[in-house]
């Protein structure tokens, strides 16, 4: 009898693991669910280059600038370093050439899948996902924001220190 109930224990405990799971899945952001009203598909504008920095790396905004829209609608995401195995991000306005200057660095991937991308977003959604641990604090994993009017929301955070599966399995 005790054995039974001890059966029947470890199966509801499985059952529920696996609904704590599911609900997880479930609360994943995905690219979808934060698209653009419309995508800028005119010539980008001229980066306007405020800091030393960006005048130093001015070949490399055009180039951004020139690829066109790549993020939120309007924007074009311009990956930096920020040390080794470090990773940041610009955000030009391709129909200003405004530049909006990042806030946060993400780092510590370890082993990772053929074409892993530490920065993950869409030209026809606001959500980017950063891959590792941010600024140096808190959990490996992956990192999802909202970008709205220039400014990263933080949304969620889905632990993991394996990047061998790409994003899209974890965003099923």
């Amino acid at each position: 009898m005790m054995k039974r109930i001890a059966i029947v224990g470890c199966c509801v405990g499985l059952l529920l693991c696996h609904e704590a799971a599911a609900q997880d899945r479930k609360r994943v952001p995905r690219f979808e669910d934060y698209p653009v009203k419309e995508v800028y598909e005119g010539r980008s504008a001229r980066p306007v280059l405020e800091t030393e920095d960006q005048r130093g790396a001015v070949t490399y905004y055009q180039a951004i600038a020139d690829s066109g829209t790549n993020f939120a609608g309007h924007y074009a995401v311009v990956t930096l370093t920020c040390g080794t195995g470090c990773i940041m991000a610009d955000y030009l306005d391709t129909k200003t050439g405004r530049i909006i200057s990042g806030k946060v660095a993400n780092s510590g991937w370890g082993e990772k899948h053929d074409a892993f991308r530490e920065i993950e977003f869409r030209r026809g959604s606001r959500l980017i996902v950063f891959a590792g641990q941010i600024d140096e604090k808190g959990p490996l994993g992956w990192h999802f924001y909202l970008f709205d009017r220039g400014r990263l929301k933080r949304l969620y955070t889905l632990p993991t220190q394996d990047f061998r599966k790409p994003l899209s399995e974890w965003m099923k």
